[in-house]
């Protein structure tokens, strides 16, 4: 009892001790150990908050009913789209009229026939938009269980009196609880795929958080390493040095992880989307349970503990490194830091030679896998290299900076494994957004004349009273004419009244009745986003009895800012259930995972920087002590400062070659499972230039220092 009191002084006098470099190591650990806390709490709680996402996601799914069963709901998904965003619109129609077992979750009861239930984000946006207010009449608010989160946007209506389904009408038991191939999905759950995220979180966060405590854990290291060997040769037991270096690492990273949980608790309770992302979320949601609150602390605290044992380890190892005097002696390096590197390496080969969702799985796993593996294999290649230089180097500086990075080379990279870590994702993550981002908004089809297509429950739609809200709109049926040779195209045909054409277009469209201009022909299929050109013979306009759900129906009107709108609105305040579909309906949308990758490349930059910082400190502070050595020898200061700052440029050239070039490998790997993106240049040359300015910041940093006073 007593020897443990005595440890734990002992502890609290070498950790507030007034030595420069424990006041360096007190500052920069303890700071450190309330960054990762933050970092780490933000990413368990936005793992979380997808993982409650994902619940609420699959608790609203439609379950639909088996062979035998009897449903309780209709069900028809149709769309509706506000902006460039999509969202769902829910047609429901209890079997049994005022049936509170076939509500959806969120909705408390039955509206009225015809009456609407919106997202809390949808009716905020009503709130604001009197236009998108008018497609939703006395629209009630879901409750927060029936919503992803509070930003997304969502829509149920009850069947009206006297109204029509369109197609593909699911019949259900209910929602929530489906077996796989038995539910159907309310809304797109690209941002769901919670075991995929949580891998991407820990590539973003956790291994730049490992690299960061790392490097922390390694300020003032010789300083440390020399009071514990001076303990192991006054006699101290090996068991007590232990304890000493847990209560050590616990009294600086103790109140550094206290202080950043209790800044994310601030903080996070403040924010109502995660940062950059943009990415919506509910009260609190980011702020993970008390339980894993407590279990991220402790395993931080575990990481720091263990972080510092192993140093001392490593330290005890090495030769020399058992008297507070040590002796000359190189540390040792084990090749099998190599492994992860060689790991990443195979799974490329495994990418570049699959297909599939196989090989985007092994481009993944290699790029986290190399983000790690890289660093972990930077010293000993740096050694190699830096033993081939100082053999065929000439210049006395370049020799001596070679053989002191040849020396000890995993203190010359450590403060650079960050970089290295962002140099082999920058690319990759650009090269997929390059992917995510190749469908572009399309140019307008033409200058005067817009087109949207209706489809839906169209054989009981009244066109005149459908399109009398709508100024100036034509109504075109689009029938399909199966070609005689199963190997031709199918054509088109378009059923509409020369005149109506010939007004809107504002030029002649019909050769003779019935007949279609070559010219107007090629401008309607181009208006209309079809395929193939439409065949030069016109039929007459459709009839609500010509109509049948399967049908498409095209709507031309004069391209002005409030057709499209117009349209939706007089679809969505009819009986029927209609969908209409936009021209940026039907092009490509950029992925809502790119603001995720943006968001994760921006908290990695942020973690590289600061490891970056501290490596720079923690250096210069070493160089200042080493250089009273080499003056003492009879070098000058400023001979000392071109030493190191060629040391520091050459471990800074190789970091950067290795991590670039592998990144760039990974890159183009992941880039050849799509052929028609572009391999993203202008990316590698900006990360280029950014690596060289940082390295010229770091290079000027040591050559600014200057040698402390004996």
């Amino acid at each position: 009892m007593k020897a443990a009191r005595a440890t734990r002084r002992m502890a609290a006098r070498l950790v507030y001790s007034p030595h420069r470099g424990q006041r360096l190591r007190l500052l920069l650990l303890t700071a450190v150990a309330a960054v990762t806390a933050m970092v780490a709490l933000l990413a368990v709680g936005v793992v979380h908050s997808l993982f409650e996402e994902r619940e609420r996601f699959d608790a609203r799914a439609v379950r639909m009913a088996d062979d035998g069963q009897r449903p309780v709901v209709r069900v028809n998904l149709r769309s509706d789209t506000w902006g460039t965003e999509q969202f769902p619109v829910v047609w429901l129609e209890p079997v049994k009229a005022g049936d509170r077992a076939a509500l959806p979750p969120g909705m408390a009861d039955w509206p009225e026939p015809g009456g609407w239930y919106v997202s809390p984000g949808l009716a905020e946006l009503a709130a604001d938009e009197p236009r998108l207010a008018e497609r939703f009449p006395r629209a009630r608010v879901l409750g927060s269980e029936g919503v992803l989160n509070p930003g997304e946007l969502l829509a149920y209506r009850l069947m009206p009196r006297g109204g029509t389904m369109g197609v593909d009408v699911l019949e259900a038991t209910g929602f929530g609880g489906g077996r796989p191939g038995q539910s159907m999905p309310i809304g797109e759950d690209d941002e769901l795929d919670v075991p995929a995220m949580t891998l991407a979180v820990a590539g973003f966060a956790g291994v730049p958080l490992l690299l960061l405590a790392l490097t922390a854990t390694g300020v003032s290291a010789p300083l440390r390493s020399r009071r514990m060997a001076l303990l192991g040769a006054i006699g101290l037991p090996g068991r007590w040095r232990r304890r000493l270096l847990v209560y050590e690492s616990l009294l600086i990273t103790g109140p550094g992880l206290v202080a950043g949980t209790v800044l994310w608790a601030v903080a996070g309770s403040l924010l109502d989307r995660v940062p950059v992302v943009d990415h919506r979320v509910a009260d609190n949601a980011l702020i993970p349970p008390y339980g894993a609150v407590l279990l991220t602390v402790l395993a931080l605290a575990a990481l720091f503990t263990g972080l510092s044992l192993a140093a001392d380890r490593v330290k005890r190892g090495r030769r020399g490194q058992t008297s507070p005097r040590p002796r000359a002696g190189r540390p040792a390096l084990s090749e099998l830091r190599l492994a992860p590197a060689v790991a990443g390496v195979c799974l490329l080969v495994t990418a570049s030679v699959r297909e599939g969702e196989t090989a985007a799985v092994s481009a993944l796993a290699a790029t986290v896998t190399l983000a790690a593996g890289v660093p972990l294999a930077l010293p000993v290649v740096a050694r190699r290299l830096a033993a081939r230089s100082a053999a065929g180097a000439v210049d006395p500086v370049r020799v001596m900076a070679a053989r002191r990075l040849q020396y000890d080379p995993r203190s010359a990279v450590k403060p650079l494994y960050g970089i290295a870590a962002l140099l082999v994702v920058v690319p990759v993550v650009a090269a997929w957004m390059a992917s995510a981002r190749q469908a572009d908004p399309p140019a307008p089809r033409d200058r005067y004349v817009e087109s949207v297509l209706l489809r839906g429950a169209l054989a009981q739609l009244d066109l005149k009273d459908f399109t009398a809200p709508v100024p100036g709109a034509v109504a075109a049926r689009i029938h399909t004419l199966d070609p005689s040779d199963e190997r031709a195209e199918p054509a088109f045909q378009l059923g509409a009244d020369c005149s109506a054409l010939t007004t809107l277009l504002g030029a002649p469209s019909c050769e003779r009745p019935g007949v279609l201009l070559p010219r107007a022909a090629e401008r309607l299929t181009r208006i209309a986003g079809l395929p193939v050109p439409l065949d030069l013979a016109l039929r007459p306009p459709p009839e609500p009895s010509q109509l049948s759900k399967t049908d498409t129906l095209l709507i031309l009107g004069e391209r002005r800012p409030g057709f499209e709108p117009d349209v939706r609105t007089a679809a969505l305040t009819s009986p029927l259930a209609l969908t209409v579909l936009s021209e940026n309906d039907l092009a490509g949308r950029e992925s809502k995972l790119v603001g995720w990758i943006f968001g994760g490349l921006t908290l990695l930059a942020v973690q590289v920087f600061c490891t970056l910082a501290i490596g720079v400190i923690d250096r210069s502070a070493a160089g200042r002590r080493d250089a009273r050595l080499l003056i003492s020898f009879g070098l000058t200061g400023s001979r000392v400062r071109e030493i190191a700052g060629r040391e520091f440029l050459m471990g800074y050239v190789m970091v950067v070659g290795i991590g670039l070039g592998t990144g760039v490998v990974a890159s183009a790997v992941w880039n050849s499972l799509d052929a028609a993106v572009p391999y993203p240049t202008d990316v590698t040359v900006l990360t280029v230039v950014v690596a060289t300015l940082l390295g010229a910041l770091g290079l000027m940093s040591v050559r600014a220092q200057r040698d402390e006073p004996a």
